[in-house]
C-alpha cells in the first residue's frame, strides 16, 4: 500500500470512528474493509489500531481479526461471526467435572447470537464453540473504566457440548496480541499529543511549563519509547510469529505506561477525572495492556523463556 493510498484510508477510518458507529465491524465492511485487508493485510489492520487507539474508539473488531487469523471468520457474507470470549488470566475457561466453565469478557453486545469461541483449558492449541445457556450471567464492566463496553460473562456447558473448530488458538492469540499492541501506540500518541498541547500553552509563573527540562525530557522520552514500540508492532506483523507478538505488546503496554505517567504528570491530577480528555485514555489503555497478558506479568515471562532455553526462539526479530 502506498503512502497516499493509506493516508485516505487513515482519513476514512478516522472520521468513521469520531462518528461513533453503533457497530464498527458492519460499517468498515461496508467501507470495502475486506478488499482493503486482502490488499495489504499489517498495513491495514495496523492502521485500523492504532487508529482505535487515538480516537479511543471500543468495538469488537479485535473478534474479527483474531478469528480470520486463524481461518474461523464468518462464512459468507450474510453469515454471523462468532463472539470470542477473551482472558483476564490464562484462559478464559476452566473444567469442573463435565462441565466446562467460561469467565472471560466479551467485546461485543450483550445480546450477541448464542455460539462463542474459546480456548480450551487444557490444550492451548484449540478453540471451542461453545453454545450460550439461558439463564447465564452478563454485566457491563464497570470499575476503573465503565466506558470500556467489555462485557463480563460467564455461565457452564457441557463439555460434550463443545465444538473443536480445528483451529490453532496460538494464532488468533498472537493475531490479537499484535493488535492490541498498535491499540496501544495509538492511544500513547495521543495522550502525548494531548500533554505536549497543555505544556505549550500552560503557564507557571509568567512562562510555558514546556520550558521547563523535566516535563520536556519526559514527554521525549515517550516519544522515543512509543517509536521504538511502534517499531516492534511492524516487526510482528511481518514475521507473524508468536514470539514477536507478545513481545511487541509488552513493550508497547510499558512504553504506554510509562507515557501515561509522563502525561499525568504535566497536565496534574485533574488527568486522570472525566472532565480531562487524558483520563478517558489512561483508563482505556488499563484495559486494553490487561488483555492477553499485562506487560508486568509478560516480562516475566518472556524473562523465563529466554532464561530457560538461554536464546531467542526461532524466527524472533534481530
Amino acid at each position: 500500500m502506498d503512502a497516499e493510498t493509506q493516508d485516505l484510508l487513515r482519513e476514512s477510518v478516522r472520521a468513521l470512528m469520531l462518528s461513533e458507529p453503533s457497530d464498527l465491524v458492519a460499517e468498515l465492511a461496508e467501507l470495502g474493509w475486506a478488499e482493503a485487508v486482502a490488499d495489504d493485510e499489517p498495513a491495514t489492520i495496523g492502521l485500523l489500531f492504532a487508529e482505535q487507539g487515538a480516537t479511543a474508539t471500543a468495538s469488537a473488531v479485535l473478534d474479527v481479526v483474531m478469528t480470520d487469523a486463524c481461518g474461523i471468520g464468518a462464512n459468507g457474507a450474510n453469515a454471523p461471526r462468532l463472539p470470542v470470549v477473551h482472558p483476564l488470566a490464562r484462559t478464559a475457561t476452566s473444567i469442573d467435572g463435565a462441565h466446562l466453565v467460561v469467565d472471560g469478557v466479551s467485546l461485543s453486545s450483550a445480546e450477541f447470537s448464542t455460539d462463542m469461541l474459546v480456548a480450551s483449558p487444557d490444550d492451548e492449541t484449540v478453540i471451542l464453540r461453545v453454545p450460550r445457556p439461558q439463564p447465564h450471567e452478563t454485566a457491563a464492566v464497570s470499575g476503573f473504566d465503565p466506558s470500556s463496553k467489555f462485557h463480563h460473562i460467564q455461565f457452564r456447558v457441557p463439555i460434550a457440548e463443545a465444538e473443536d473448530m480445528g483451529a490453532d488458538w496460538r494464532i488468533a492469540r498472537a493475531a490479537g496480541r499484535r493488535a492490541l499492541a498498535g491499540e496501544l501506540v495509538g492511544n500513547g500518541r495521543a495522550m502525548l499529543g494531548i500533554a505536549v498541547d497543555q505544556v505549550s500553552h500552560r503557564e507557571q509563573f509568567g512562562r510555558a511549563i514546556g520550558a521547563n527540562q523535566t516535563p520536556r525530557h519526559r514527554l521525549a522520552d515517550s516519544y522515543v519509547h512509543l517509536a521504538a514500540a511502534n517499531e516492534l508492532v511492524d516487526a510482528a506483523w511481518s514475521s507473524q510469529n508468536e514470539w514477536d507478538a507478545i513481545v511487541a505488546k509488552t513493550y508497547a503496554g510499558y512504553a504506554n505506561e510509562l507515557t501515561a505517567s509522563a502525561c499525568l504528570q504535566v497536565c496534574g491530577a485533574i488527568g486522570l477525572t472525566s472532565e480531562h480528555r487524558l483520563g478517558g485514555y489512561v483508563k482505556r489503555a488499563r484495559m486494553l495492556d490487561a488483555l492477553y497478558g499485562g506487560w508486568h506479568r509478560s516480562i516475566q515471562r518472556i524473562g523465563m523463556d529466554l532464561t530457560a532455553s538461554g536464546s531467542l526462539p526461532q524466527g524472533a526479530s534481530a
